[in-house]
């Protein structure tokens, strides 16, 4: 297989394998790696690359497809879109602006610490070979008392050394990374899934397992796009709302 697509096994059981795939091949297409009309390899061929079945890649591609990024051609194969639709313009109210604070509202309580070997979907993301060390923080926001979220950030192992841990008890990792480290926060892409809470998730939030959560993937760059941090959020169902303002680009845009 060529460069465009070099095999990419998954490791990590905790994330949907379809979504795992969808996010790597998104990621591709928005840096322009993948470039407009360029077709992909057949489902047999990707269900190789990423060491899985073709249920997950068909998945894969029947989202990234009805968010406009793929085109499929009866008979022809699966293509990246000619006319990528630009996204909307966001005004993040919820879950940026939480953790952007200076722990004004709520309370952090730092869990844990560890490094781990970068799965694949990490690796593209930092740039960095696969299984190369990443270093995890763990962390739980409360309001009033109550657990609402459970978060891991990750970090490259050289940038997590610069993180004050006196700090992760205390402020977002945006302001962390904007006001003492001084790297400027240029861009940052969330992915919002419905999930059931696992045994892990339900004991750091105080919920019954299966319980309803809202999971957000979180991508954070800098200058340059430059990536800075990515983190899992897991957010209690039943405390946590969260509201965008939709800017329209014009006509059409709905």
């Amino acid at each position: 297989m060529n460069g465009h697509f070099p095999e990419t096994p998954l490791t990590d059981q905790f994330i949907p394998y379809y979504f795992q795939i969808a996010g790597l091949l998104r990621r591709r297409i928005e840096l322009g790696d993948l470039a407009p009309g360029m077709k992909l390899p057949n489902e047999n061929e990707l269900a190789h690359l990423f060491g899985v079945s073709k249920m997950p890649v068909r998945q894969a591609l029947a989202l990234l497809a009805s968010d406009g990024l793929l085109r499929r051609r009866r008979g022809q194969g699966t293509f990246i879109a000619e006319n990528l639709k630009k996204p909307k313009t966001l005004k993040l109210t919820g879950i940026i602006e939480d953790f952007a604070t200076q722990g004004m509202e709520g309370t952090l309580r730092f869990l844990a610490e560890d490094a781990l070997p970068a799965p694949p979907q990490l690796a593209e993301f930092f740039q960095i070979p696969p299984g190369e060390t990443v270093v995890r923080f763990r962390r739980v926001r409360a309001v009033e008392g109550a657990p609402i979220c459970y978060v891991s950030n990750y970090l490259r192992a050289g940038l997590a050394e610069r993180v004050r841990r006196a700090d992760l008890g205390k402020f977002g990792m945006l302001w962390i990374l904007e006001k003492r480290l001084a790297l400027p926060v240029r861009h940052v892409q969330q992915t919002l899934e419905a999930r059931t809470a696992d045994s892990e998730v339900a004991g750091r939030l105080s919920i019954e397992i299966t319980a309803p959560v809202m999971y957000v993937e979180t991508f954070v760059y800098g200058d340059g796009r430059a990536p800075l941090e990515f983190s899992q959020n897991f957010f209690r169902g039943d405390r946590y709302k969260y509201s965008v303002d939709l800017t329209s680009g014009g006509r059409g845009a709905g």
